[in-house]
Order: structure tokens, then sequence, then C-alpha cells
């Protein structure tokens, strides 16, 4: 493991390469093994190779490969606690080290990767703590890659036909809710944030999304898009999402990610007893499943030959990438490094802030999260 100062504020949390800016200071003793202390020369402050470890401030060790696979598989968190003989709060405990990672790996893809591929852009519709809040996550995917570029989270009022014992729940727990932070059309409008990013210059740019309004609100307001499309070297294309969802139709990858979260996540199967309690824990797991998807599932199982995963079709750095496989899994990663849009959606989902409906506390945030 690479050393590095863990104070954020520290010149050595960026040591210079060659130069020996720390001392050995003992060691002890934890989770059965025997831990080698130092000392920072510059801030004099002392730390371990645990302190930069994904496992820092843990008591027992999991497998965390084995914890994504089965994941991945359908387990949900009560069938991961009992596979690993620990409570669901340790599980949950370990879907937050591990999506505090995923975060920093899907921001630094949208800052480097050269995007050779159209976009798709829809939103996956689920509900947490119950189906008075339903909730539409987007997905920003490759139309050829079906790579997942990026997400974001709106909070939706219940919608259909209600009986009027529901209509009244309904009118009582609404006044209790804020409804305007996390609208369809600001998740949307962050998602084309994320978009220029992973877009970079490219020209032209593709985007395909279906016909809700909220999606062309978004786009008629940002006038950098306006100024492309104008120029001809942006085009936004609506396809009907009553369209046959076949290979054939343009929305096909994001409909894709849509079906295989569904099968393989209990917290999104139909009429599931499994559902998400807390938003941000959902969302946290939603991104873990996303890592799976993009860089350990193979792009075409079916096809003999195929080895490629989701990542490598999408013209990844293959640097990047085995970095990426070695760390996800290992590092514990620092807020003050990775260039996280504040009060962004990756930025709250980091610090806890997206609020959970009728949850009258905040969710709890260790201090080495956001060290």
């Amino acid at each position: 493991m690479h050393l590095i100062c863990p104070h954020s504020t520290c010149p050595n949390h960026h040591p210079p390469e060659a130069v020996q800016w720390f001392d050995y200071h003992g060691s002890y003793q934890s989770c059965g093994q025997v831990h080698q202390r130092y000392r920072c020369r510059s801030c004099g402050r002392t730390f371990s190779a645990r302190t930069l470890s994904i496992d820092y401030w843990t008591h027992r060790l999991l497998d965390y490969r084995l914890l994504i696979e089965l994941f991945a598989g359908g387990f949900s968190c009560r069938g991961l606690s009992r596979q690993f003989a620990t409570t669901v709060k340790t599980i949950q405990n370990r879907f937050a080290r591990l999506a505090r990672a995923v975060i920093a790996t899907l921001s630094a893809v949208q800052q480097s990767v050269e995007l050779s591929e159209p976009l798709v852009a829809d939103g996956l519709e689920n509900f947490f703590v119950s189906q008075d809040f339903p909730a539409d996550i987007h997905i920003l995917v490759g139309k050829d890659s079906q790579y997942t570029y990026g997400l974001n989270y709106a909070l939706m009022r219940r919608k259909g036909r209600k009986t009027e014992e529901q209509k009244s729940r309904c009118r009582r727990l609404y006044q209790l809710v804020d409804f305007t932070r996390h609208t369809i059309t600001a998740g949307f409008t962050e998602l084309i944030a994320q978009m220029k990013r992973v877009a970079g210059n490219r020209e032209p740019l593709l985007l395909y999304t279906d016909e809700k309004s909220q999606y062309r609100w978004a786009l008629a307001a940002d006038e950098q898009l306006c100024a492309k499309a104008a120029a001809g070297s942006f085009t936004h294309v609506r396809i009907s999402s009553r369209a046959a969802r076949t290979l054939h139709n343009d929305l096909f990858s994001v409909n894709y990610i849509d079906r295989e979260v569904r099968k393989d996540l209990p917290e999104f199967h139909r009429q599931t007893v499994c559902f998400a309690r807390n938003v941000g824990n959902g969302l946290e797991r939603l991104c873990v499943y996303l890592y799976h998807h993009n860089f350990i599932k193979r792009y075409r199982i079916g096809v003999s030959g195929e080895e490629r995963n989701h990542a490598q079709v999408a013209g990844l750095d293959g640097q990047m990438m085995r970095r990426i496989e070695e760390e996800v899994t290992s590092r514990r990663y620092f807020i003050a490094d990775e260039a996280l849009e504040e009060g962004g959606f990756f930025d709250e989902l980091w610090r806890r802030q997206i609020p959970t409906p009728l949850k009258a506390t905040p969710d709890y945030l260790p201090k080495f999260a956001v060290a």
C-alpha cells in the first residue's frame, strides 16, 4: 500500500516521491493482526497502514469481493447478514464504505473518460419507506457499452388511483415532507451536469431520453446545451416510453439496466418486503451494484470468447481499470481528494445528507468519512 499522511491538510497527504517523510512509531494489534505505526515528520501525527484501509475503525474483516458478488446475485441485506454471520448494521456499514469508493471511482471516470458513444438517460422508479414515497432514480448510460456514467435521485408523490383512506393518509404525511428539494427537474438538471463532465469537448453529442416533460425543461434551461443545439453539435432525441422495449429501441441500454436492477436487487422487486427503509442506504447499495455491473460483470455473458466488461467496452484506460479493481475493495478514499461538485448528488450521498421521508434525525456520518 502506498503510504500517505491521512490528514488532508498536511503537506505529506501528497508526499514527494523518494523522500522519507515518516518515522516508524511502534505497532499495535487489531483483528488478529499486528500493524506498524508511523509518525509524520511534518504534522507530527501518527497513523498506520490500517488508517488508509477501507477497514479503518472496524473490528471485523469481511470479504468485500464476496459481499459484492452475493449482493449482485440477489442476496438481501438480511440474507447477507446470515451468510457472514453478522448483523444487518455491519453489512450496511460495509456497503457505505464501498459506496464512498464507488462514488470516487464514478467521479474520476466522469472527468477522464474519452466518450465515444451516444448517451441514454431515463428514470428507474422505485420507492423508499413506503409506496406513498416513490422515487425516480435517473441513470445516465452509454448507448453501446451499457456502462453507467452517472445517476441521481428525485422524490415524488404517489401516483395513480388511490382509495379514500390512501388519499387521507397521503395528505397527512405529505405535510411533513419537503418535496421541493429533490424534484425530477432538479435531479435531471444535476444529471445534465454529470453528462457534460462525461462528454467533455465531444462533438457532436447525442442524448436519448423518453418524452417526459421535465427532461425537456431541464435541457431547455441549460444555455450551453441550447447554444450547442443551435450550432448542431448537440442533439436530444425523444423516444416514446410506450415503444416496445426491444434491442432495436434506442432506449434499450437504459431499459436493460432497469431490467437487471429489478431482477437482481430484492429491494427493487415488485411487491417486495425487502424495500429500502432509508434513502441513503438504498442509494449506497445501488452504487455498489452498478460498480459490479460496470467493472465485474461481463459485457455479453452468452457470447463465446467475450471477456470484456462494460467499462472496457466504454473505452476506459487499462491502467485506470487495474487501479480501480485493486483499490475499491481495499483503499480508504478521502473526500478532500475527490472532485465532487459541492451540493451535488454524489457529494450529498457521501456526506449522507439525502433525507429519508418521515425520518426526524439526520443519518449518522462517521467523522473519518469526511476527514
